[in-house]
């Protein structure tokens, strides 16, 4: 049995979760992270998250999650 997925088989994050990440790198990094700086601990969160852990595919996130995260609301 092939059970290994391609990373574009994965479904993307929902609003939800990237909230929750956004929300996760705050209070681990705390709320005054620079966008570069942000991106950095976002994409070290998402290491080992199938499909993001190369950081090609997180162009889109990071934009998501800097939005969440810099709106300063958990």
């Amino acid at each position: 049995m092939n059970d290994i997925r391609h990373p574009s088989n994965f479904p993307p994050l929902t609003t939800e979760q990237i909230r929750e990440l956004a929300a996760s790198i705050r209070e681990v990094f705390g709320s005054s992270l620079s966008r570069e700086s942000f991106a950095d601990k976002l994409l070290i969160f998402l290491e080992d998250v199938p499909g993001y852990e190369s950081g090609e595919n997180s162009i889109d996130l990071i934009a998501a999650a800097w939005a969440k995260y810099a709106d300063r609301h958990p």
